[in-house]
């Protein structure tokens, strides 16, 4: 399968990028932490003789048998508390217990270690300290653990996102490529009263058609570039949207799974919607559409509504996020690919200056746009 070019903006989905990454880390910490509390519970349940590499771990030696037992109870039950989110979900005040535990743990262990003068380990102690103190504070906020939350998203990523590729894949093939003609299309325009037809745009001028949604990020941010666009080509190039099915619904694929995506997102002021369910009915897909277009949108730009056939989408593979330039003549110039990753609208700045520095080779042909 054809993979296209790769140019989406790191800008678009930055704030996605770093809470996601925040949760991972986090995630990561707990579970090795879990993991190596696990080892040391073994130890000091199965076996007589300290380890000494524990002490570099920030764990006490030489314990008395009877308090090596108590210690390693402990140790395990603290260890499946904070591995079992990996699989099964935790209530909100086991997980904030949890860390609240660590920290009186380990705190607990550095005064002993302090008292028997070792000197080895303090940092890893001081390091779990403070590590539990973030753990119980994004707990409160999020109402789950870091890696139950992070077992949210990822779950998200392994179901929905095989999903969108194979549907990409799927129709990509009869999409419209480089050269070929354009497929027309008649659709509603989000003011709901006005249908249009693409040949409608083609003819005196060429196209730069794009296709997506507002719960996608890239295509979003992308709004923002492709109005500037349109101010500076107003007069020679006409600039058509389309609004399909959400990518990143509330009840499908949720984007600001957690608080912490929704506070990153608030907090760089990005334009992408978290509050969309998936479309039912046609007026529900019309109501977000003149939501975007009235947000988003320059007022001039046309924002046409795919059908609940999904008709246009699946021809011209519009989601998550698309981007065609056609020439007056109806024949596809530009196509990158397939989004969100081959979505930015900066990269056909030059296209366009090209095809207008070159009119006289695309003077006006009978318009003959393909079926649909």
């Amino acid at each position: 399968m054809e993979q296209y070019e790769q140019i989406m903006s790191i800008d678009s989905v930055l704030p996605f990028v770093l809470a996601f990454s925040a949760h991972g880390v986090l995630a990561g910490i707990q579970l090795g932490l879990g993991l190596a509390i696990f080892f040391s519970s073994a130890i000091n349940l199965l076996q007589k003789e300290s380890a000494t590499w524990l002490s570099h771990l920030g764990f006490t030696n030489n314990l008395s048998n009877e308090y090596k037992r108590i210690v390693g109870t402990l140790q395990l039950v603290l260890a499946a508390l904070l591995c079992l989110p990996l699989v099964i979900d935790l209530p909100f005040f086991v997980s904030l217990l949890m860390f609240i535990a660590v920290g009186a743990v380990y705190i607990t262990y550095h005064r002993q270690a302090v008292s028997r003068s070792q000197a080895t380990g303090t940092l890893s102690r001081y390091a779990v300290i403070a590590f539990a103190l973030v753990a119980t504070t994004f707990t409160s906020y999020e109402h789950n653990s870091p890696l139950q939350s992070m077992r949210y998203i990822a779950q998200d990523v392994m179901k929905y996102r095989p999903l969108e590729q194979n549907w990409q894949n799927e129709f990509d093939i009869n999409a419209p490529k480089i050269g070929q003609q354009a497929v027309e299309f008649s659709l509603l325009q989000s003011d709901g009263k006005t249908i249009s037809q693409l040949s409608d745009f083609l003819g005196e001028k060429p196209v730069v058609l794009f296709l997506g949604a507002n719960s996608c990020p890239v295509f979003s941010a992308g709004l923002a570039d492709i109005n500037r666009l349109h101010e500076k080509y107003k007069d020679s190039i006409n600039f058509v949207g389309v609004y399909v099915s959400e990518p990143h619904a509330t009840d499908e694929w949720p984007l600001a799974r957690t608080q912490l995506v929704e506070t990153s997102k608030i907090f760089f002021n990005h334009p992408v919607a978290t509050d969309i369910a998936q479309h039912t009915n046609f007026p529900d897909r019309l109501r977000v559409a003149e939501r975007l277009k009235r947000n988003l949108l320059h007022q001039n730009i046309p924002l046409l509504v795919d059908g609940m056939d999904d008709a246009v989408n699946n021809r011209w593979v519009g989601r998550p996020a698309r981007l065609y330039f056609i020439s007056a003549d109806g024949h596809i110039i530009y196509n990158p690919g397939k989004g969100p990753y081959s979505f930015n609208p900066l990269h056909l700045e030059p296209i366009l200056d090209k095809y207008l520095a070159n009119k006289e080779q695309h003077k006006k042909k009978p318009l003959a746009l393909l079926e649909p």
